[in-house]
């Protein structure tokens, strides 16, 4: 059983069968008004004990990464687009994996061929006061620094992302004593039968999604603490609007943010990037019976059942499965359905920029298709955590071509 968009798909794999351009491949210069800072910070958890991890008698331990907005620097920055690149290739089974994934582009990674745009511990711009935030979750066998080109767009319109490094879910997370945790991988007991081995991949599946969303709840705790102290213990005390504050993820990540937004009212909006986990379920479901009472952004790639897996009947139940989940969203949802060419999975990330050939056709094509996701995301973003009009989401006169919008909730 493998799920179309969730927990089961890697980004090493995805990348590993695309052909790395020769010239360092470049990210979009954001283009909203702000320049990109970036800080790190390592914290623990000790209500809770990591059973995804090495030593489950450990208490749980995230990197969480906190890009926001400054004053637009006069020339494009150069910073790290890995933090923690040079660790991971000195291990030797994950630097063999970086290598397979990201082929040529990997040492272009490590010189610092491809780059951020942020700027390490910059200070932050002095107006407006404050800013929301949005915490980001990455998908399975990936990195939040994979993401990259998005969250520098939305740095540069205004938000704060506090983007988590999740360990055990991610290919590989540096903490700040060079410690490096590598992706989870559940070994089952010989001599399950298939049947055992679905509903034993069932409930990992489903502990993994409890954790993800457990650590996204615990960094909006900590950036509570934080935001309430002095500017010697955070360098954006005060200036988080906590009162406006998004969970976005992407494929496994945005399953992630779905199960905090069920289970907690102070977020305020929920994106769910590619998530439905084919032919099961488009968003979690748990023994609570809770749902989703936050305005829903259902962004997805345009899947047809061809490239479903399942059988016939399990993907007509799948697909009657999400009309019924959708179907109970609040009003303000949306379910959009982006159908350019090329677009896929991968394409809400850097995966397509970072790792295509570098033609220019498709080179263009990667940045449109990341470019239309943005879009979408910003106008969800602006009208729930800034009040401003979303005609792009509600004006049945501006239809855009690559993409179908139904509301939900109506």
């Amino acid at each position: 059983m493998r799920f179309r968009a969730s927990l089961l798909i890697s980004t090493a794999l995805l990348t590993s069968t695309l052909v790395p351009a020769a010239e360092p491949p470049k990210l979009p210069t954001p283009s909203g008004p702000f320049g990109i800072g970036r800080l790190s910070y390592d914290w623990t958890d000790t209500a809770r004990l990591d059973t995804q991890g090495p030593d489950p008698k450990r208490n749980r331990e995230l990197m969480v990464y906190l890009w926001y907005p400054t004053e637009r620097p006069s020339s494009e920055p150069h910073s790290e687009y890995l933090p923690g690149a040079k660790q991971i290739d000195a291990d030797p089974e994950l630097g063999h994996q970086m290598h397979g994934g990201y082929g040529d582009v990997w040492p272009q990674i490590l010189s610092g061929a491809v780059y951020s745009h942020a700027i390490e511990n910059a200070p932050a711009t002095k107006s407006p006061k404050q800013f929301p935030v949005v915490i980001f979750s990455h998908g399975m066998g990936g990195s939040s620094f994979g993401y990259t080109a998005l969250l520098e767009a939305l740095v540069s319109r205004g938000y704060v992302i506090a983007a988590i490094q999740h360990p055990g879910t991610a290919d590989a997370v540096v903490f700040s004593d060079d410690r490096i945790a590598h992706e989870f991988h559940d070994t089952p007991p010989p001599g399950l039968t298939p049947d055992q081995m679905f509903h034993r991949m069932m409930d990992q599946t489903g502990k993994g999604i409890e954790t993800g969303a457990a650590d996204e709840r615990f960094a909006l705790d900590r950036l509570t603490q934080l935001n309430t102290g002095s500017h010697k213990q955070f360098a954006l005390a005060g200036r988080l609007d906590l009162n406006r504050v998004a969970l976005m993820g992407h494929s496994a990540g945005a399953d992630f943010a779905a199960r905090a937004c069920e289970l907690d009212a102070r977020f305020r909006a929920c994106i769910d990037l590619d998530g439905a986990m084919a032919p099961i379920e488009a968003l979690p479901e748990y023994p609570d019976g809770k749902t989703i009472q936050q305005p829903l952004l259902f962004l997805e790639a345009y899947h047809d059942e061809a490239h479903i897996f399942g059988t016939h009947e399990q993907k007509l139940a799948f697909f009657q499965k999400e009309k019924e989940q959708l179907a109970k969203c609040p009003p303000g949802s949306y379910d959009v359905v982006l159908n350019p060419p090329g677009m896929m999975h991968g394409s809400f990330s850097d995966a397509y920029l970072v790792h295509s050939p570098n033609t220019p056709e498709q080179t263009t094509q990667a940045l449109h298709n990341l470019t239309l996701a943005q879009s979408y995301i910003l106008a969800f973003l602006d009208k729930n955590l800034k009040s401003q009009p979303a005609p792009l989401l509600d004006d049945p006169n501006t239809p855009h071509p690559d993409a179908t919008i139904q509301h939900l909730g109506t």
